[in-house]
């Protein structure tokens, strides 16, 4: 499974985290940066398993708490309809 943005997004990362802006009707969303690092990771084709240990070992991370966060972020983000599956 891969994913992308939803038509008229784009995204940017910055030193805190990303950002999502809707080119049609100026709403933008906000990520920290684990956030952020599970967005990119995803929108360059990493499953959710995979970027869950690449949080895990860059950030030293607990890997069971990261692994339910990871599915948590992902359900938001489609819930909020920013990202399709393709």
């Amino acid at each position: 499974m891969s994913f992308a943005l939803r038509a008229g997004l784009t995204w940017a990362e910055t030193e805190y985290g990303g950002v999502l802006l809707d080119t049609v009707d100026g709403q933008y969303w906000t990520l920290n940066v684990t956030g952020a690092r599970v967005l990119a990771g995803l929108l360059a084709g990493a499953e959710p398993d995979e970027v869950v240990t690449r949080l895990t070992a860059e950030f030293d991370g607990d890997a069971a708490e990261v692994a339910g966060d990871v599915p948590t972020l992902v359900a938001e983000l489609e819930a909020a309809e920013l990202v399709v599956r393709r």
